[in-house]
């Protein structure tokens, strides 16, 4: 795996695309509950697969920056 270095800026812009991500859904989410929809049909494995993996990468990378600003 390569070690890639973020700025905290190139951090933002990847939280910036999550949250772009999350007000998605949350449209698909009222344009069905306005449609007053019980539920919606979408393949949702993968992107859960997704989304594990993402949160792990996060918890990892949290510990990974704590460890390095402590030794600065």
């Amino acid at each position: 795996m390569t070690l890639e270095q973020y700025t905290p800026e190139k951090l933002d812009q990847l939280a910036l695309r999550l949250l772009d991500l999350v007000s998605e859904l949350r449209g698909i989410a009222n344009g069905a509950r306005q449609a007053g929809v019980d539920g919606l049909p979408v393949h949702d494995k993968k992107a859960l697969l997704w989304i594990d993996n993402l949160e792990q990468w996060v918890g990892k990378t949290r510990i990974s920056s704590e460890i390095f600003l402590r030794k600065k």
